[in-house]
């Protein structure tokens, strides 16, 4: 199967993806699995704030803000391609 791998900070506005990986170095992210941010799970990029620092995702129906290096930790695929 042949999928692209992006980094979720790069993900298209309204688009649903399936998470691929999370790097677990960053201690922002480690704690994030209670939020559902877990391989699997499906998540969508809502809007992002004007200085583009913080972006709003949602999530298992919940809707979460993510500063960008942390969602540059965070590895998606297209969701149409599972």
């Amino acid at each position: 199967m042949n999928f692209t791998i992006i980094s979720l900070s790069d993900a298209v506005y309204d688009s649903e993806y399936m998470i691929h990986s999370v790097d677990h170095i960053s201690s922002a992210v480690s704690g994030l699995r209670g939020y559902g941010i877990f391989p699997g799970s499906k998540i969508k990029k809502l809007f992002s704030s004007p200085a583009g620092t913080l972006s709003a995702y949602e999530i298992m129906g919940t809707v979460i803000a993510l500063r960008k290096e942390t969602s540059e930790n965070i590895s998606v695929v297209p969701a149409d391609n599972h």
